[in-house]
């Protein structure tokens, strides 16, 4: 099992016994309609993520005492994967160097584990015959400006639930 570690803080499995992770993509786009109709798009940046994570155990995550004014690093657990005819395959370098990638390679309809080697951050799949596709999937570690998470509690229970929001520098 993957450990979430936010800020130097890993979060206790007790605390974590349900745990969402979602990934949205933040970009400066612009889109405008043209006197004649046609769409013209500017982009001023792209490829950063806001990803909030939801989670709920028997303990609280005990993430109140980190310094929020400055960026923290989450070192994700839900993966991310990058999809390519190719089998050598870039990925961000924004990952965690603790799990290392995985690879996989579509052959017949279905997914198939093949062996990654990594050159800083070019990922080589070892080829396998007939495949149509190969997948790298990696874990992403997120420098991010994150607020304090919101916390309930159930009161007639003993489920402790939390959410983060990180938005990536």
């Amino acid at each position: 099992m993957r450990a979430l570690v936010i800020g130097g803080i890993e979060i206790p499995l007790n605390a974590s016994y349900t745990l969402t992770q979602t990934y949205e993509p933040q970009q400066a786009v612009t889109r405008l309609r043209m006197a004649d109709g046609s769409l013209v798009q500017q982009m001023s940046w792209r490829d950063k993520i806001l990803t909030t994570i939801d989670g709920s155990g028997v303990i609280p995550a005990g993430l109140q005492m980190l310094d929020y004014t400055s960026s923290v690093v989450i070192k994700c657990v839900a993966e991310r994967a990058v999809t390519s005819a190719s089998n050598v395959i870039d990925i961000p370098s924004a990952r965690r160097s603790d799990y290392p990638p995985e690879g996989r390679a579509l052959l017949n309809g279905k997914w198939q584990s093949t062996p990654v080697s990594m050159s800083v951050d070019e990922a080589t799949l070892t080829v396998v015959a007939g495949a149509t596709q190969y997948q790298c999937i990696y874990w992403p570690e997120i420098t991010c400006f994150c607020d304090p998470p919101s916390e309930t509690r159930g009161v007639r229970n003993v489920d402790y639930g939390w959410t983060i929001t990180g938005e990536q520098v």
